[in-house]
Parts: C-alpha cells; structure tokens; sequence
C-alpha cells in the first residue's frame, strides 16, 4: 500500500451513525523523499501534535529531515480552528514563507518545517485517496468525480461535464466513455469552433452538391462515433441551427446529413461539455430550455484550487513528461504554486513545468523563475512581502551593534540569505557575522536550503 493509499490516523470521534464528515487534515506536499508527498495526518482535538525531528507523527521516517529540532513545531486543534506554535526550534517554522512563534493555521496554509511542507485542507474524516492509471490526484474531490463516473459511464444517459477552462473536462469524458465499455470510438466535435453550416456538416456530413464546393459525399463524425461515444465540447457556445439539431440526435437518436431527405440512426452515447452555465444561457434567451433538459446528468470537475494537495503530484507528472530525465522541484517553487490561484487551471501548471524545463534544462531542480514570482505576487495581494527585521534588530544608523539571534534570523530573511550583502548592511565583517551566526547556533546554509522560504 503506498502512502497515497493511507491515512496515518484516523479521528477517534467517529459519528455514531458512521457518516464521515470533514476534518481539519495536514498533507505533505513537498518532502526530500517523493514517496513521502501525500501522507497525510487528520488533526484531532487534545493534546498538540508535535512535529520534529525522528519523530512518528507522519508516519515512520517522514520527519527524519536534518533541518528540523527533535520538538520543531506544535500543533493545536481548538475551538477557534487551528493554532501553530514554534517550539524553539533552531531554524525556524514557517507558515506560507513567513517565520512565526505562534500563529493560527487556515485552510490553504502551508506550514513549512525544514525541507517539508505541509497543506492544510479540510477532508473526510476516513478518506483514502483512490489511484488511478490516467487521472493524477489523490483528492477526495477527484475522487468523488472518479465514482460519479463509475456510477453514470454504463448507462446510456448523456452527460453534462463542466467545469472551468483547462481543468480537464475532454479527459473526464473520455473516462465515461472507456468505463462504458462501449466498443466504438471516442470522437470529439468543438461546437463553437466554425461557423453553423460547416459544423452541421462536419457532424452530420453531406450529399454531393449540398453546397457549393460539395464535390463527394462525406459521412459525418456522428457516423463515425457509431457503437462509440460523441463528445460535444463547448456545447454551450453552439449556434441556434446546431442546437435544433442536436435536440433531436440527443432525443431521438436520428439525424439527416446536410441535403439528404434520408434519416439516419445513430448507436451514439453523447456527453457534452462547457465552461459557461448553461442555466444563465437559458435565462438570456442563448440557449435551448428543451435541449438543457437533455443533458440529465452533470459532472463538475473541480478546479485545481479545489484541490490544491494535488498539484505536487500533477508537476512531478508534467516534470516526467517534459524534462525526460529525472529533476525534482525545489521547495521554493512548490510554495509558489501551492499559492498561485490557477485561473487556467491544469492546462498552466503543464504550461508552466514545461517552460521551466526547457529555461533550467540543465539544472538538477527546478528553481523559481522571475516570471513565476511576478505571476504569483500581482495575483495574491494577500501574500505578505518579505519579512522586515523586528523592532529591536539593527538598523544603517546603528552600525556593529550585535543584534538578537531573531533579528539576525529577521535580517537574513530580508537580504534573501546574502552573507555578504548582511554584513555590509550591519557595518561587521563577514567574519565577524559568521562568530555571531556560531554563537547563536544559526547555520546560514540550512536556512537557505531550507529553512527559510523563497531563497533561490
């Protein structure tokens, strides 16, 4: 069983009917072992759960990380959701990229410890994620989508998916089709791709002299899904003449090419698609009410900030396909796109990895680029600016006064790790830093390769 395929403890508080409901759960989404990405740990009331160093908290190894204290990082489910607390660790925690001593713990956060971090979600209580052989994801909402298909794909009822752009909508139907072990082919239309008579014709096909240029006869993609399935995508962009047509090949399972007075039947399983609601389009007046009764079962794919614990599984899939070679994705950049809010949705993230690979191609990871901090920073308002050196750290003015041990830590963080840059900014000789950084046991290369978010 793999560590997809688990969940490392179950909340003891069970409904007495046996219901699940939805729990506060910490998944780990990035980890120096990949097998280690997606365990999982449902929080419960009581005691903190500790994090640290050899611990077994997230299951036996998961936390063997030399960058964490052997007590790094408590954690408190309460009343008021979920609190974190620093326990003095020697590097510091860290929630979205921010150091803190103690803080509340949102859903969507992301708790840094190390060279881990850890998403909070809300999921239920016993979900176990459900693998599958084309789908990526171990989310509970793809998941319940995986048995919504399960459930419609052997009926001949049509189906609706939706969903927005770039989410994967063509990818669902094909599933309905292969789990409907229907023997035909899976044939795509995009309804609003061409004007209305080349669309009639290239579903329906044509007699010779249908029009001008209709030279032969020409069978249509309706014919040729026959014994398959027909997926109509954007349906909600076809043109008034098409929808006439498709309300009777969807009711009646009968259609006529374009200047033929012969009707034709059609074994077609039909599933369509769209991004846009269709019940608006109705209301306006855009879209048939009799052909939206048709579309009798809906499928909503959600969108990937629906389920962010998936995108550390789909960019090590998208770094498989494009980089042809093993690379791994540095920390720093998973944090970047746990916080990025996808408005394309899976179609960017492969956009994105594909464009790294090629601008890193010779690098061992995947670092973040310039363009990707932009895209992320001008999107997320929210996501705070670096942080600024506390109240009591040094300024220009005082010069070579030897600052606390967090306001040294506070001031690396603002020269992004820069030893040089540090000691030019505190007046001291980088000698001089590195005795201050021995005494206070701070070790600058761990900081940077782990302990402190967004350094390159």
């Amino acid at each position: 069983m793999s560590s997809l395929e688990k969940t490392l403890h179950d909340v003891d508080s069970e409904d007495a009917g046996g219901v699940d409901t939805n729990t506060n759960v910490l998944t780990v989404v990035h980890h120096i072992r990949p097998d280690a990405v997606g365990v999982r740990r449902a929080l419960a009331a009581g005691p903190p759960l500790v994090l640290g160093r050899g611990r077994g908290e997230l299951g036996a190894g998961n936390l063997d990380d030399p960058l964490l204290s052997r007590a790094h990082c408590e954690v408190k489910l309460n009343d008021q959701g979920v609190e974190v607390r620093d326990a003095g660790s020697l590097n510091g925690s860290f929630v979205n990229g921010q150091s803190f001593t103690r803080t509340a713990l949102r859903e969507g956060d992301i708790l840094g410890l190390g060279n881990i971090l850890l998403l909070l979600h809300r999921a239920p209580r016993s979900f176990t994620p459900r693998p599958h052989p084309r789908l990526i994801g171990g989310s509970a909402k793809l998941s319940r989508l995986l048995e919504d298909v399960d459930r419609v794909a052997p009926r001949m009822t049509t189906v609706l998916v939706q969903g927005e752009t770039g989410v994967g909508k063509e990818l669902i139907a094909q599933e309905v089709h292969l789990a409907s072990g229907r023997q035909g082919r899976f044939v795509a239309v995009n309804c609003g791709a061409m004007p209305e008579a080349l669309l009639l014709s290239e579903l329906f096909g044509h007699t010779r002299g249908a029009f001008t240029g209709a030279d032969r006869e020409r069978t249509g993609l309706v014919q040729a899904a026959e014994g398959g399935t027909l997926f109509l995508d954007e349906i909600g962009e076809a043109p008034p003449g098409l929808q006439v047509a498709l309300l009777r090949l969807l009711q009646e399972q009968e259609y006529r090419p374009v200047g033929s007075s012969q009707v034709h039947k059609a074994d077609v399983r039909f599933v369509a698609a769209t991004h846009r609601d269709l019940s608006v389009l109705v209301a306006q007046g855009q879209f048939r009410e009799d052909l939206f009764g048709r579309l009798r079962w809906a499928l909503h794919v959600p969108s990937l900030r629906e389920r962010p614990e998936d995108i550390p599984l789909l960019a090590r899939h998208f770094v498989r396909l494009h980089a042809g070679r093993p690379l791994d994705i540095h920390r720093s950049l998973m944090l970047l796109m746990l916080r990025y809010r996808w408005p394309r949705n899976v179609r960017e993230l492969d956009a994105w990895i594909e464009r790294l690979c090629v601008e890193q191609s010779d690098a061992d990871s995947l670092r973040p680029s310039d363009w990707i901090q932009l895209a992320v920073s001008a999107q997320e308002p929210s996501v705070p600016p670096p942080p600024a050196p506390a109240a009591a750290a040094p300024t220009l003015t005082d010069r070579s006064v030897k600052p606390s041990a967090e306001s040294l830590r506070q001031l690396f963080f603002a020269v992004n790790g820069n030893v040089k840059a540090l000691a030019g900014r505190l007046g001291v000789s980088r000698n001089t830093l590195y005795r201050w950084f021995k005494e206070y046991e701070i070790d600058p290369d761990a900081l940077r390769s782990g302990g402190v978010d967004g350094l390159g």
